[in-house]
């Protein structure tokens, strides 16, 4: 039996698709081998057929047509066809569904199968980033009390929590004959060192995250091919602007002037980090240029004093302990020392760090490793508007939240980048967010495994896989 064992950051609450507890960075990378969506992102960005093999979009982009495969079976041997497709966005909406996707499809009118194979789905409004949410974690399941249930290349057999997982190859679906593995180990390694133990045990085929510091000397040493892909990956401090002292945006700009992202990229993750001003990387699709952030602690302690708090305070932070989070935390709280705020930073497992202390915990700032999302559009409405399911800070900003509104209904494309750079420059004025910095995906593959290559969305693609001699 051919076993790819793959070595990634951190486990999930839940394999349940498409609800809370597995809207995550792991849940959706596992999620994605057992349960096709109708599209997907392919290794370049683009949108390409999953369970869809076509789609059309209405010029208003208000009404979508999918073609569904018509050999595409589910693992537990059901046919898989546009009515158990149109029951899976239903669902989403019915009340039944601890779920963070209906936001994303909102105002949907309708979803139907006009066809055996044919599904339509209609808005009230135009709905710009509909193609690429669908790629992104809307899975198509069956209509089973266990699950995952998909139409994927592989199903989930074995999960032990705080162990491993075992996935089979879904060998009674004949679009599936060509994958070369016949199983899927999976095992969770928080820590850089512990990553770093594992591949120079030679126990890891596909490593999901590879620590930056140490990927040159794996290569040299001829333990791991690594390979970076340029992503809108991010590493974030989020602050709580709800309660005092964040609430007043003066303690917020006071605190990005203190911290040395130089410092901070170099310590931790190196070329493969970059300094971001506003929310998107400059050059990157929807991204606008903004005035640079400058690391000033004179300007910080101006600021503290200006807001009341010249004599210092403490504040209460939280983490994930996924690397680089903790160092990430250790460098900022000395940053913040040398213009008189104490921060005591508290760091949890993953989960549940993610998605409940995150989403819910007492913090005053949060360190947040944020991963690329879909579309602009899906990116501000979860993360910045008023009540967005991954705006922790529980920032409100009235304004930003119409212009998030009006770009999703704007299909002129000029028209929309204009509303995008005004949201982003919102955005870069109220600094709920800090991006501290942005990182490539640095994936790494044992020597002898071939056909992986590295997916800008962190999607780990095994089909096309071929193992060498462990």
């Amino acid at each position: 039996m051919k076993t790819a064992r793959v070595l990634m950051k951190h486990e999930t609450i839940s394999f349940d698709p498409n609800c809370l507890n597995s809207d995550s960075s792991v849940g959706t990378v596992i999620l994605k081998m057992v349960c096709q969506g109708l599209l997907k992102i392919d290794h370049e960005g683009q949108l390409a057929p999953d369970l869809a093999t076509s789609w059309t979009a209405s010029e208003d982009q208000r009404v979508f047509t999918f073609e569904i495969d018509r050999n595409a079976t589910f693992h537990s041997g059901r046919p898989c066809d546009a009515e158990i497709v149109a029951w899976n966005f239903k669902r989403l909406f019915s009340g039944t569904a601890d779920s963070l996707l209906a936001a994303d499809y909102a105002g949907l009118e309708s979803v139907r199968a006009t066809g055996r194979h044919t599904v339509e789905f209609r808005f009230d409004a135009p709905n710009t980033p509909f193609l690429r949410n669908l790629a992104w974690r809307t899975h198509i399941v069956d209509d089973c009390a266990d699950q995952p249930v998909g139409t994927g290349p592989f199903r989930l057999t074995d999960w032990v929590r705080n162990s491993h997982m075992t996935l089979e190859t879904a060998r009674g679906d004949r679009r599936w004959d060509e994958v070369s593995i016949d199983r899927v180990d999976v095992r969770f390694a928080a820590s850089a060192e512990e990553r770093i133990e594992v591949i120079e045990r030679g126990a890891a085929d596909v490593v999901e995250s590879v620590p930056a510091g140490a990927a040159a000397s794996l290569e040299s040493r001829g333990l791991l091919h690594s390979e970076a892909v340029p992503s809108l990956q991010k590493s974030a401090l989020c602050f709580n602007c709800a309660a005092p002292p964040f609430d007043d945006p003066r303690m917020r700009q006071a605190v990005v002037h203190a911290i040395n992202r130089e410092r901070l990229v170099a310590a931790t993750i190196g070329p493969q980090g970059r300094i971001v001003d506003g929310i998107i990387p400059f050059g990157e699709p929807w991204a606008c240029e903004l005035e640079p952030i400058t690391y000033d602690p004179q300007k910080a302690r101006a600021l503290m004093r200006e807001a009341g708090y010249g004599e210092g305070l403490t504040i209460r932070g939280a983490s994930t302990n996924v690397a680089p989070m903790p160092k990430l935390a250790q460098l900022v709280a000395e940053d913040l020392e040398a213009i008189g705020i104490k921060l005591e930073t508290a760091v949890y497992s993953d989960p549940p760090w993610w998605p409940y202390v995150y989403l819910m915990a007492p913090w005053n700032v949060a360190f947040q490793g944020s991963p690329a999302r879909p579309h602009i559009d899906t990116y501000l409405g979860r993360e910045f508007r008023t009540g967005g399911a991954f705006n922790a800070g529980r920032y409100s900003n009235p304004a930003l939240d119409r212009i998030i509104d009006e770009a999703r209904r704007t299909p002129d494309p000029a028209a929309q980048a204009s509303l995008y750079a005004d949201a982003q420059r919102i955005i870069r004025q109220d600094l709920p967010v800090y991006i501290l910095f942005a990182s490539n995906v640095l994936v790494g593959w044992r020597p002898g495994v071939q056909g992986f290559a590295p997916h800008p969305m962190g999607v780990l693609d095994l089909t096309k896989v071929r193992l060498g001699e462990h």
